[in-house]
């Protein structure tokens, strides 16, 4: 068992003694302070930070849209966590910040939406002529990535990704 839980288990015992001392209604107060702490202590949800470092931008027309997915269903085109349009950006290379995301599966997508329509324009073939990436870097040829095919794992306070935009 590590140090810090010695001293947890430690803390605890403490306590208890400290109630054994104490009248009934102040001890079942200490005692839900007790659980009360313990519970957010235990399992408080871990959140972090997610970066992601876009290259090749090759201008700054219009906006970038970025968007993420934690989970399949929808994905790329819908059901996003959070969505971004970001009118201001530097070119060719531009830092986009998701702060306070649960530990997890997530994937994301970028369009630099240099017309501002709000979707990928596509020439008469069917091939986008706006610059797009997913993340891990997923080289498109006839198709959009499946999640499993883009996704990647937040578990740490911060992770850096870097995708690469493809014309």
């Amino acid at each position: 068992m590590p140090y810090y839980e010695y001293k947890f288990v430690h803390l605890i015992l403490v306590f208890f003694i400290l109630i054994q001392t104490m009248n009934s209604k102040k001890a079942n107060y200490l005692l839900l302070l007790i659980f009360v702490l313990v519970n957010n202590l235990l399992f408080a949800q871990k959140t972090g930070t997610i970066e992601v470092i876009v290259n090749g931008i090759k201008n700054t027309d219009g906006q970038i849209m970025i968007s993420i997915n934690k989970g399949p269903e929808g994905w790329p085109e819908s059901n996003f966590l959070e969505q971004r349009f970001i009118p201001n950006f530097t070119a060719p290379t531009f830092l986009i910040v998701f702060k306070d995301l649960p530990y997890g599966n997530y994937a994301i997508g970028l369009l630099h939406d240099e017309d501002k329509n709000g979707e990928i324009t596509k020439n008469f073939i069917g091939m986008p002529k706006e610059g797009f990436a997913f993340s891990r870097n997923y080289n498109v040829v006839f198709r959009a990535p499946k999640y499993n095919e883009a996704n990647f794992e937040l578990d740490s306070p911060k992770k850096t990704i870097t995708i690469n935009i493809q014309d």
